[in-house]
């Protein structure tokens, strides 16, 4: 049964109360008690319908009866506790006044005070007030924590979604890079086909393939003169001296090898031919190698760096972590910011490696930021006691005074407006601080900012928090 509320001082009902008793007097008088404070009142006349009222509408508050048939008070605190959404809605046990055994069972069940038989008028509205604020500031605590772990995970995606697609552009280009080489190597086998039959026709055809060969074949030459191999082909009456001469340098061809190259056959056009289209290819083949490699070396440090496929504990060393973040901020990182890595022979640590390394990426993004315009970062990791010891380093012009205090709160940032959201260098600071038993520091001063965070052996807690 509903019972309509009187209107309190604002005009509005309150909160939604739930009464459940067998019996209907003391029912009745707990309901229009209720009601008098301005609350709507929803009446149970045992514990089974309450239970249906639960599931079935949103209750504030229960004043509950535990002596009941069938299903009393204690199965009711005990369904409610068991279930995630009911909870946290604040139960006030009406009991007699010698049952004090039932009593402390069922606070020790989770009910939060006793209201006795016969109530007294003025301890109900005591009661009900202080339940109901309770109730009113642990669902703003809620809230608060739900915005704020939601500004969390949009920090966490915002930074996937920066390195994401710095990780696009860098796998793009040596896959585009792979792509178009692949179409000159086609091109470069169809050209050596061709001149096959010419080979074939030649007097000392055999003779000129095994020369190319062993010239392709003999130990490179560094610092090669451009120059010197084009003064060889004009002087043999080579139009396109210059654009032959570079793919010879390419693959490390001298003056000397080429002379040698060009005095077998009868044809020198044939040879230089022949020679090219095979530095072409050797050239062609390199490049595919070291674009596929590139993208190898950044598919693997991405699947270190996320610690893919293995356990969110390992044993980490903070060295490769660190090699691994520089890697994939490699796409943002001005070519005219040194990154200098100092380290030491340091311990690996039993720790949650890709959170380290949010941790990582977070402080190498802001030095980064630091000296835009050219500098110096620096990443340093020296043993520490039994732990270990990361430093990040700038020079840049260094954190204003009145916000080194705070830097490491929820929503400070030294970034202009819409450039951070605040949260990296808190999520960094609970990383170390609350997950591993760790510490986080910050100093600074023109010129020199330095973040050092210590980390234990172990981290002090056994999951992340969230």
């Amino acid at each position: 049964m509903t019972g309509d509320a009187p209107a309190s001082a604002a005009g509005t009902v309150v909160a939604t109360v739930l009464v459940v008793d067998d019996t209907m007097i003391p029912r009745v008088t707990l309901a229009r008690g209720v009601a008098h404070e301005g609350h709507r009142v929803i009446e149970a006349s045992d514990g089974r319908e309450a239970l249906d009222v639960l599931r079935r509408e949103p209750v504030d508050m229960v004043l509950l009866d535990l002596v009941m048939p069938e299903v009393d008070g204690f199965e009711v605190l005990e369904t409610m506790r068991a279930d995630t959404e009911l909870r946290e809605i604040p139960v006030l046990v009406v009991s007699a006044t010698e049952a004090t055994d039932d009593v402390a069972r069922a606070i020790a069940m989770g009910a939060i005070d006793c209201l006795t038989k016969p109530f007294e008028p003025a301890l109900l509205r005591v009661r009900l007030r202080t339940a109901l604020e309770q109730t009113r500031l642990r669902r703003l605590e809620q809230d608060y924590l739900r915005q704020e772990l939601a500004m969390r995970q949009q920090e966490r995606l915002a930074m996937l979604g920066r390195l994401s697609a710095g990780l696009g552009h860098e796998l793009n280009n040596p896959a585009a890079a792979a792509l178009a080489t692949s179409r000159q190597l086609g091109q470069a086998l169809e050209e050596a086909d061709a001149l096959v039959p010419r080979l074939v026709r030649d007097a000392r055809g055999d003779a000129l393939v095994e020369a190319v060969r062993d010239a392709l074949a003999a130990p490179r030459v560094s610092g090669v003169d451009t120059a010197a191999l084009e003064t060889v082909l004009d002087a043999h009456g080579f139009d396109d001296g210059w654009y032959v001469a570079d793919d010879l340098r390419a693959v490390g061809m001298d003056a000397a090898r080429l002379e040698r190259v060009l005095a077998i056959g009868a044809d020198p056009a044939l040879a230089v031919e022949w020679l090219h289209v095979r530095a072409r290819i050797r050239n062609s083949l390199g490049f595919i190698s070291s674009s596929v490699g590139r993208m190898a070396e950044l598919t693997a440090s991405l699947r270190r760096y996320s610690f893919l496929d293995q356990a969110p504990q390992q044993d980490v060393d903070v060295r490769t972590g660190l090699d691994d973040t520089v890697t994939i901020l490699a796409h943002k990182t001005p070519s005219d910011v040194q990154v200098v890595r100092d380290y030491g022979e340091v311990p690996t640590i039993h720790a949650f490696g890709g959170q380290l390394n949010q941790v990582w990426t977070n402080l190498l993004d802001n030095a980064v930021d630091a000296v835009h315009d050219g500098g110096t970062v620096t990443l340093r990791a020296v043993p520490d006691g039994a732990g270990v010891r990361v430093d990040v380093e700038d020079d840049g012009p260094g954190i204003p005074a009145e916000l080194l205090g705070t830097i490491f709160d929820a929503f400070v940032t030294t970034k202009p407006p819409g450039q951070g959201t605040g949260l990296g260098l808190n999520i960094a600071h609970h990383i170390v601080t609350d997950v591993h038993g760790g510490r986080l520091t910050a100093t600074s001063s023109p010129g020199r900012t330095v973040f050092s965070a210590w980390l234990p052996p172990a981290p002090q807690s056994q999951a992340p928090v969230a």
